[in-house]
């Protein structure tokens, strides 16, 4: 099971939604795997890895296939694959390997051994031949956005344009509201339109706090750092609910006794 996390502007909190998918990926016992294609290479920082870490997918052709060898164990049990240290040479050299056919299916189904994997990509923001491929590849594909006018600005380009037309009618779309905070009056305007006439869409909003960045800057999950805080409840809503709709669309005969009664 693939999840694709993008979004049409930078700044708004996509890997770390990213990584916590990953994180609660892993605390419901799948294999989670946590895949970065933003050559900011930040996603390893959510894990744990060491700032001297250098190796991940820059650092290879895409089309050496079997990417499980370049996997680095990560805090919470999540295995991750790096952007990798990175110069433009290598940055062009990785995005003309995306636009290979096929190319990065047969690597990323490498990664997916079993039904009880989770692979979760982390997309650059924006426009990318890494978001053109994996979308034709992801079971659930999430939009991540903050509840500010830029981000509403977008949403019809989200629905009409910023996606390829091929994308496969079977792969699901959600949008998530990121850094939500009420207090507010143009965010909980935002929020409300949002809610109104995109209810079918809007899978999960994350509200604003302050435990994120310090768990950020500590390199662990928002549950590990602060288990009771707002953000770290809305962060394992996000997952489940994903999940869920993963588990409906592969019509998994244990779907009742993981989650209950439906979300």
């Amino acid at each position: 099971m693939l999840i694709a996390v993008a979004s049409p502007k930078g700044g708004v909190g996509k890997t770390t939604c990213a990584a916590h998918l990953a994180y609660g990926s892993a605390a419901a016992g799948y294999r989670a795997v946590a895949v970065d294609l933003d050559p900011q290479n930040s996603l390893r920082l959510h894990f744990g890895i060491p700032l001297s870490e250098t190796g991940g997918l820059s650092r290879g052709e895409l089309a050496a296939g079997d990417w499980r060898g370049r996997l680095l164990a990560g805090a919470g049990g999540v295995e991750v694959l790096p952007y990798g240290a990175s110069d433009a040479t290598a940055r062009r050299g990785l995005h003309r390997s995306m636009e290979s056919p096929g190319a990065l299916s047969a690597a990323l189904r490498g990664l997916a051994e079993s039904e009880e994997t989770v692979v979760v990509v982390d997309l650059p923001p924006g426009p990318s031949a890494a978001l053109d491929a994996v979308s034709a590849l992801a079971d659930l594909r999430l939009t991540i956005l903050l509840a500010d006018s830029a981000s509403l600005s977008l949403l019809p380009a989200v629905e009409k344009g910023y996606y390829p037309p091929w994308v496969p009618a079977s792969s699901q779309h959600r949008l998530v509201l990121n850094q939500v905070d009420i207090r507010r009056r143009l965010n909980r305007e935002v929020t409300e339109f949002v809610q109104a006439q995109y209810p079918d869409s809007l899978l999960a909003m994350v509200h604003r706090d302050e435990a994120v960045p310090e768990a950020a800057a500590r390199q662990m999950s928002v549950a590990e750092h602060a288990e009771s805080s707002r953000a770290a409840r809305d962060m394992s809503m996000l997952c489940r609910r994903s999940l869920a709709l993963l588990l409906n669309r592969a019509e998994t005969s244990h779907q009742s006794s993981l989650w209950g009664p439906a979300l």
